[in-house]
């Protein structure tokens, strides 16, 4: 008679690791950033949003084929 399947054993889980704040020297470098109308980490970047968000072909007087 054949055994029942067993799944194989998990990996013990590891605990969540208790977020602290950053350093107040990032905060500065973000604000500074901001400021200079950078791009920031885990925000939309605009200029992206807008060249992936343009027609792929151009189109136009000077693209027309007449």
């Amino acid at each position: 008679m054949r055994q029942p399947v067993q799944p194989a054993p998990q990996p013990p889980r590891q605990q969540a690791r208790a977020r602290h704040p950053d350093p107040p020297i990032y905060g500065a470098l973000l604000a500074r950033w901001a400021a200079d109308g950078r791009t920031l980490p885990g925000r939309r970047d605009p200029e992206w949003s807008r060249i992936v968000s343009s027609p792929v072909w151009p189109t136009g007087p000077l693209y027309d084929d007449s």
